[in-house]
């Protein structure tokens, strides 16, 4: 096997890994959503966000901290990730004073809020949660690291009655898709590969890798336990992920 193989097979375990986890989470996301009438949503049309929101973990979407309040009732704080599990809060750092914020709260209403000011602070920073009706957005700064923290401020507006009910997203096919599109990848890589006697060894990886993220898809670890395992092997590795 020349050592070019050897790399790019690498290459493929990394990609496969960083695929395992969205895998696992679109499919172990599924597992945790309330009842269709209970699920609240968080709804950012400047970036594009329509999430439901969980009380679990950050690791399966958009998360709302505990002891802060809901909306209505005072300081409102979620987080997100901006890379891996879903992406959620991705463009956050997009957010401009103005931009409108809706969180659809069961048995609360529509609630508005107006975007007022960003902050960048510390990991460990400490966030008061007796700040009156506004929100804090939360994730992750900059793009890739948990160095420091992206805070995004908001002003709560009015409140709406919720008169229709949603129907569910289901977001398992997209699990589907990062798997299909892996094998394509894969099949269409060992096609192409120019060392002709390693053609096959990369196309066995392939079917290899794509099983482990089938078994991830039909038997779904927690996000928050396989991000603990890569989390593991990444620094052993010293991939930085």
């Amino acid at each position: 096997m020349k050592i070019s193989t050897f790399f790019i097979i690498a290459g493929m375990v990394i990609i496969s890994i960083y695929a395992l986890v969205e895998v696992n989470y679109y499919s172990a996301t599924q597992t945790i959503s309330q009842e269709p009438g209970d699920t609240p949503y968080v709804i950012i049309p400047k970036i594009g966000v329509d999430e439901t929101i969980n009380n679990k973990s950050v690791d399966y979407g958009i998360y709302h901290e505990p002891q802060s309040a809901k909306p209505g009732s005072g300081t409102v704080v979620l987080f997100g990730h901006r890379t891996l599990h879903g992406s959620p809060f991705l463009k956050l750092d997009q957010l401009q004073p103005g931009d409108n914020v809706t969180l659809e709260w069961p048995g609360i209403g529509y609630v508005e809020y107006t975007i007022e000011n960003s902050t960048i602070v510390p990991a460990d920073y400490r966030l008061s949660v007796e700040q009156g009706n506004v929100l804090f957005l939360i994730t992750c700064y900059p793009l890739g690291s948990t160095k420091e923290r992206l805070m995004i401020k908001a002003k709560q507006g009015n409140i709406y009655p919720i008169k229709t009910s949603r129907v569910p997203s289901q977001q398992q096919h997209y699990a589907i898709i990062i798997i299909l599109t892996f094998m394509i990848g894969g099949t269409i890589l060992s096609y192409l590969y120019p060392v002709k006697e390693d053609k096959v060894i990369i196309f066995l990886v392939t079917i290899a890798l794509t099983f482990f993220l089938v078994l991830g898809y039909f038997f779904p670890t927690p996000p928050d336990t396989l991000e603990s395992n890569l989390s593991r092997v990444s620094d052993f590795l010293g991939l930085g992920f």
